[in-house]
């Protein structure tokens, strides 16, 4: 994966929680969650530390706010 590609995968994090509805925010969390995470991922694997350190502050963020790892609803 590219630098291009991992950043796009941050910001579709982003989106996900910007436009989330109340009643899909924890859905919307756990598809940040999961795309940041795979974002930082895939930086280490190209050596890209800006990238990775982007991820992991937005990740620092979602936790923050008490989403980081949301329960996942049953059948989910």
């Amino acid at each position: 994966m590219e630098a291009r590609e991992i950043f796009e995968l941050i910001v579709k994090a982003d989106d996900a929680l910007k436009y989330a509805t109340e009643e899909k925010l924890a859905a919307r969390s756990r598809q940040a969650h999961d795309l940041l995470v795979r974002a930082r991922d895939e930086a280490r694997l190209i050596g890209n530390q800006a990238l990775v350190d982007q991820a992991e502050r937005r990740l620092a963020d979602l936790q923050s706010l008490g989403s980081e790892e949301p329960q996942r609803e049953p059948g989910a």
